[in-house]
Formats: structure tokens, C-alpha cells, sequence
């Protein structure tokens, strides 16, 4: 892909994504209970109520990890021999991936001229909302630092 665009005079950005979880709104968090902060841009509540785990894991890792962390190249750790664990955690875990976060890093490759010829692995980490615009130019601003 590198080599492709770099013969076509193409930019490109390689998005690695580790674990794809989550993906979900979160928790519910007016006083009446009825309405999700962050559900604009996040798949439907449905998603809590498919898979054997049901709604639990899902929804308080939607909840508490909407943090992201990029970091260059195909370096972030895997989750190694404590995957079937890691995998269906609501904690942060070595090699996970939340969706909406890789889908927002895709999104913000379009926008972030720091992304331009970049191949970088994004990651989660603990917060309760999604990185504002502001934070995500500091995150695409350390990839090339």
C-alpha cells in the first residue's frame, strides 16, 4: 500500500484496530433514564441484547471506555494468552479496540493532515466520553511526532 501510493502520488493512512469491542451507547444518563449521551454516533442499544455475555460487559464498556489512544505502527501489545478473558472484559485490556473509536480515527484520518502517510494502532483507555475534536488533533499530532 505504501509503495502504491507513493508511485501514484497518494497519501494513505494504515488504521490497525486490535479487538473490535463495544460499539454501543452507554449508560443511560439523564435523571429520567431516558436518553444515551453519546448515541449519535454510536450503533443502536440493540446491541446489548445479542451474544451470550448479554447486556452487561457491553454496556458498562461503552459506559466507562470511550478514552483512545493511537499509537504508531503495529506496536500495541496483544492480549496474548488472556484473550478469551479479555475479550468480553468492560476493563481495559491489552489489544482491544473499541468500534467507535476505530470508526472515529477513520473519520478523523480524512481530516487530520498529521494522518497523511501514517500506519498507526489505536487503542482504549478509560473515560467516560469520546475524544473531543480538540483531543483528537493531539492525538494525531503525537503520531508523527
Amino acid at each position: 500500500v505504501m509503495s502504491k501510493a507513493e508511485r501514484v502520488g497518494a497519501d494513505y493512512s494504515i488504521v490497525r484496530a486490535g479487538t473490535l469491542k463495544g460499539g454501543g451507547p452507554g449508560a443511560k444518563t439523564t435523571s429520567d433514564g431516558s436518553s444515551y449521551p453519546h448515541a449519535f454516533q454510536s450503533l443502536s442499544e440493540a446491541i446489548y441484547k445479542d451474544g451470550p455475555a448479554g447486556r452487561n460487559w457491553r454496556s458498562l464498556f461503552d459506559t466507562a471506555i470511550q478514552g483512545v489512544t493511537l499509537n504508531p505502527g503495529d506496536t500495541t501489545e496483544g492480549p496474548g494468552l488472556k484473550a478469551v478473558i479479555a475479550s468480553t472484559s468492560f476493563e481495559v485490556q491489552k489489544g482491544d479496540s473499541g468500534r467507535l473509536a476505530v470508526a472515529n480515527a477513520l473519520v478523523q484520518c480524512l481530516r487530520q493532515p498529521s494522518a497523511a502517510n501514517t500506519d498507526f494502532s489505536v487503542g482504549t483507555k478509560e473515560s467516560r466520553t469520546p475524544p473531543t475534536q480538540e483531543e483528537w488533533d493531539l492525538l494525531f499530532g503525537g503520531l508523527k511526532g
